[in-house]
């Protein structure tokens, strides 16, 4: 059922919120006006007896007179916004309220005669304080010129003479101070730096001469710039060349140790001669082809010069050709082993090569066998020439590390005569740029001794004032306006959380986590003459008495919206309960049942509140057999089930009552009979006592399949509501709808209105619940009918 209605009455948060606070408005609107009416009040009152207030105000341009340094003040002359034009600003501000130029201020210009200060003086008071407490400074400007070079000085008084005059006084005292503190310093600047520069000349000189005589009489060699120190410069040489050196004997030492290797090895019939110059790279044998010429002699014979291109070219296709076979042979046999069909493949063109070569080397080289040497000659000449080479470094290596010896100790000794040297230079070097500044710093200050300081221009004066500055009528009556709105809200809230009343349906809705499906205004007595007829069922059924009438309808809107949910989720048996007595629960299950009936459903009603039961009188039944007769087998159903005037609708009495009620309807026997009504009618309605008062309510609503709470907006309703529904709750029942009983309001949303006499149908029990618990009545009084 929450979901039948959930897009109905549910609206979105933001609306609630908005909604909600309009209702604030609307129903507290008293106390908000009287909040208002208050604080309008006190503004006026307040402006009435304020007296007037006159504000004098100056606008002051700062500047900087010259591009010097003075005081450590910026050597800019611009008026931007920088930090440290911020930082000289703070410093005026606090030069101009400072009490020695308000003391100033006092007695050069006779403040004390003033109006104001004279009666402060009279009082007792301090005139320094006086002033302090009105006179404000502000840096920059308003609005958008807020970051201007420049003060606001305000000044407030009850006089609008006073305050202008006090103003412009305390003004002239602080630009007086200015020139005469900015002048006298800028003369004892240029005199103290001239002292400075002429001292710090002869210092100049001074250094400058110990430097030459120590340069003359020194070992170091000087360039003009810096003093070198030549043993250094050579032992940098000389461990360049030695590192050289090493490197050199590293390689060559390599390479003894690779053919050293070779020629020990125990297989050297094996080895051939392309194996032995396959060692050698194309240096070292091009340098052993030189040595060879040049030994025998015939390297410039014409034979041998016109035989060398054809032997260099049959050679050279030889050896490149064996030697990519053995490369290749060397690769396959990383891969593969030495029976793969790729490795004895490469090794058959290898034997083949090596044939040819063989046979027909004598041919190709006829001319050459007496000027050629043979490769195991060439190799070990070439480990001779290596060992040559490697004594001749290792010579080279000794010569020069006893050079390096000798420079390292002289280099030492000229250490420190370099660094002092060095020492000499700095010093002489800071002396010069000391007199450089002082030099500088003195050509501006003597330029600007006249003109030093800075320039405050007056580009608002302070005027004498016509109308005061404080109170402003407009700006009292706002605040007062608004703190007023504010008191009237901020009561209006206190009373609306001290106040459990529902505000309205809506309330009730989200309070109580259900939806809300009909809204029964109120709606007075039927007006009867003396003369009418008797009514068969009481005035307060209207869907009988009046099917036309506004309340009737809100009722046959509840039973649509029953049975439309009754088509979904197949509820038949249908609780009507309340939180409190005098909710409406009876007439509302009353008119429910008849509205069900009125649409041809067989609709039994069955009065479950066995305490003060109402539906035998509403109905004008007799009401000798009951509920209470058939749980007590006093009876058979058939016997205790009544029909109405109103044709489907069949009803079932409290009967007699009983001392034990809650056990009755705890019964297994009450359950056995739902379950067999629930085969012989459409519709089962069953009232039942308010929640709170007892807990018939609560055991009930385990055996029915949906409760509907009758809730009443009265005064504190809010909270017996919720602790009803934490009661069902509890009993694993839910409340699967709502309906507001006694609710008028113009608004068409919340249904028909109408004037309902909210007592006429209620319990007529009083304010005590307790009466549900017990009754003082005889024994024999309780098994009465109830008529």
């Amino acid at each position: 059922m929450n979901q039948t209605f959930e897009s109905r009455d549910h609206g979105s948060s933001d609306d609630s919120q908005i909604l909600d606070v309009f209702g604030l408005l609307r129903r507290r609107k008293r106390l908000i006006s009287l909040g208002v009416f208050l604080g309008v009040g006190l503004a006026v009152l307040y402006y009435a007896l304020t007296p007037p207030t006159y504000q004098a105000k100056m606008e002051i341009l700062v500047g900087q007179k010259s591009g010097g340094v003075v005081n450590g003040a910026s050597s800019s002359g611009s008026v931007e916004g920088s930090g440290a034009e911020e930082d000289m600003l703070s410093t005026h501000i606090q030069l101009m309220t400072s009490r020695r130029i308000l003391q100033a201020a006092i007695d050069t210009h006779d403040l004390k005669k003033t109006s104001s200060i004279a009666e402060v003086v009279r009082n007792g008071g301090s005139p320094i304080g006086y002033i302090l407490k009105h006179l404000e400074v502000l840096k920059g400007g308003e609005d958008v010129a807020r970051d201007a070079h420049t003060l606001r000085a305000t000044f407030t008084d009850p006089s609008p003479i006073d305050c202008a005059l006090i103003l412009r006084g305390i003004y002239d005292e602080y630009v007086s101070y200015l020139d005469k503190h900015f002048k006298g310093a800028s003369s004892q600047a240029v005199d103290l730096l001239t002292e400075i520069s002429e001292k710090t000349i002869r210092e100049v000189e001074e250094a400058e001469t110990a430097f030459e005589d120590h340069l003359a009489t020194s070992t170091l060699m000087w360039d003009g710039e810096k003093a070198r120190n030549i043993h250094k410069e050579r032992l940098s040489v000389i461990e360049t060349n030695l590192l050289g050196l090493i490197e050199q004997e590293s390689e060559i030492k390599s390479r003894l140790s690779v053919i050293t290797e070779f020629l020990n090895r125990s297989d050297l019939e094996n080895i051939t001669d392309f194996d032995r110059m396959a060692l050698l790279s194309d240096n070292e044998a091009n340098r052993l082809k030189t040595m060879v010429d040049l030994t025998r002699g015939d390297s410039s014979s014409e034979a041998f010069q016109a035989e060398a291109p054809l032997r260099a070219q049959t050679v050279s296709t030889e050896y490149d050709e064996y030697l990519k076979l053995l490369m290749k042979e060397r690769k396959l046999l990383e891969r593969f082993n030495e029976g793969h069909p790729e490795v004895m493949s490469v090794r058959e063109q290898i034997t083949l090569l090596r044939n040819f070569l063989d046979s027909n080397g004598a041919k190709i080289a006829a001319t050459e066998s007496e000027s050629k040497m043979q490769p195991a000659e060439m190799l070990s000449t070439y480990v001779g020439l290596l060992r040559n080479d490697l004594a001749h470094i290792q010579k080279q290596r000794e010569v020069l590390e006893t050079q390096s010896s000798q420079e390292v100790i002289l280099a030492k000794k000229l250490e420190r005569v370099e660094m002092k040297t060095e020492s000499m230079r700095r010093e002489m070097l800071r002396r010069q740029e000391v007199y450089r500044d002082a030099q500088n710093t003195l050509k501006e200050l003597s330029f600007v001794r006249d003109y030093a300081g800075f320039s405050t221009d007056v580009i608002g004066d302070a005027e004498e004032q016509r109308s005061p500055y404080w109170p402003q009528p407009l700006i009292v009556i706002a605040v007062g306006l608004f703190a007023g709105l504010l008191l009237g809200f901020a009561a209006a809230m206190a009373a609306e959380l001290m106040d459990t009343t529902f505000a309205d349906p809506e309330d009730v809705q989200q309070t109580l986590g259900a939806p809300v499906m009909a809204h029964v205004p109120r709606f007075a007595a039927m007006k009867r003459g003396r003369r009418s007829p008797p009514l068969t069922v009481d005035d307060s059924v209207r869907v009988f008495h009046q099917p036309r009438s506004a309340a009737a309808e809100v009722f046959r809107v509840l039973r649509t919206g029953l049975l439309i949910d009754s088509k979904t989720s197949g509820h038949k048996v249908l609780q009507i309960t309340s939180p409190l007595p005098g909710d409406g629960k009876s007439t509302t299950c009353v008119n429910t049942a008849m509205a069900f009936a009125q649409t041809g459903r067989r609709t039994l009603l069955i009065d479950c509140d066995l305490r003060k039961p109402r539906v035998a009188r509403l109905l004008h039944l007799p009401g000798s057999l009951g509920l209470t007769d058939i749980l007590t087998e006093r009876c058979e159903p058939s016997e205790a089930i009544q029909e109405t005037v109103q044709p489907n609708l069949f009803a079932i009495s409290a009967g007699n009552l009983a001392s034990n009620p809650a056990e009755l309807l705890q019964s297994e026997r009450f359950a056995q009979l739902l379950n067999l009504f629930r085969d012989q009618y459409d519709c089962i309605l069953i009232d039942t006592p308010p929640v709170l008062a007892v807990s018939d309510a609560a055991i009930v609503s385990e055996e029915t399949d949906a409760v509907i709470l009758a809730v009443r907006i009265i005064k504190n309703g809010r909270r017996s509501a919720k602790r009803a529904v934490e009661i069902l709750r509890q009993s694993k029942a839910s409340v699967d709808a709502i309906v507001v009983n006694g609710y008028q309001t113009k608004d068409p949303k919340y249904g028909y209105a109408g004037t309902y006499d909210a007592d006429s149908y209620g319990y007529g029990y009083g304010e005590n619940n307790k009466a549900y618990y017990s009754d003082e009545r005889a024994p024999e009084k309780q098994l009465e009918s109830v008529s």
